[in-house]
């Protein structure tokens, strides 16, 4: 199932910050400077993102339930101005941060298209810098150099990433349009999962593999009297 902390949220009541409310109570408990950098951030707003780092905010704190920090954010979303006002200007730790999902800075921006020869090609500026893909990041970035490397070393192949809706790694290369990927993989030995085949209409869906909800109609209680079953004629036995 979905995991608990992308959606949960208390009651009114037991909120910290009540008048907030983005979606991601991690983000609405944020402090004020933080709850600040982090709508800088995802509004492109360089003045304001320079402004709070220069009064002592940390740039590598996570600012979502996802754990991912303003550097982050910034790939994740393409803005390049602030990509390097975070890494030149103020020294944004590239590596060391991992959000939930197990991925890095240059993960996001690869996983979104921000790589040579596309514009923006973030990937190539955060690589010059000396950041590296973690192993999911390599599969969604479809970076073959770097997944070859890890699994020359040992990878496990059918390692589950509980938040990438609880996907390996061929599923990952699927899921952000990497065959070549999957095909190697798949050479190597990993398992191509057969999951839920119905269409995913919630989010919580995204996470399903089809272990006692493959039956759509069974697992939300709708089955219909008689579904199925057809009368025809039978002649008499003679």
């Amino acid at each position: 199932s979905v995991p608990g902390w992308a959606l949960d949220y208390p009651p009114l009541e037991e909120r910290k910050n009540p008048e907030r409310y983005s979606g991601d109570y991690f983000r609405d408990t944020l402090p004020q400077d933080l709850w600040e950098f982090e709508s800088a951030v995802v509004d492109g707003d360089v003045f304001t993102v320079r402004a709070l780092l220069e009064t002592g905010v940390n740039p590598n704190e996570p600012l979502d339930s996802n754990h991912m920090t303003g550097l982050m954010i910034a790939c994740f979303m393409g803005n390049w101005d602030i990509v390097q006002l975070l890494v030149e200007d103020f020294d944004a730790d590239l590596d060391g941060p991992l959000s939930r999902a197990g991925m890095r800075a240059i993960d996001y921006a690869a996983s979104q298209g921000y790589r040579f020869p596309n514009e923006h090609p973030i990937t190539e500026f955060l690589k010059s810098k000396g950041s590296q893909h973690t192993w999911w990041g390599a599969v969604c970035a479809g970076d073959f150099p770097r997944v070859k490397e890890f699994v020359e070393n040992g990878q496990d192949l059918d390692e589950i990433n509980p938040v990438l809706w609880n996907g390996n790694g061929i599923f990952i290369a699927q899921e952000y349009g990497q065959p070549r990927i999957a095909h190697y993989l798949l050479t190597k030995g990993a398992t191509v999962a057969v999951r839920n085949a119905h269409t995913v209409d919630t989010h919580e869906m995204k996470w399903s593999v089809g272990r006692g909800d493959a039956f759509f109609y069974k697992a939300c209680k709708v089955e219909r009297p008689g579904a199925g079953v057809e009368d025809h004629y039978w002649p008499e036995h003679q």
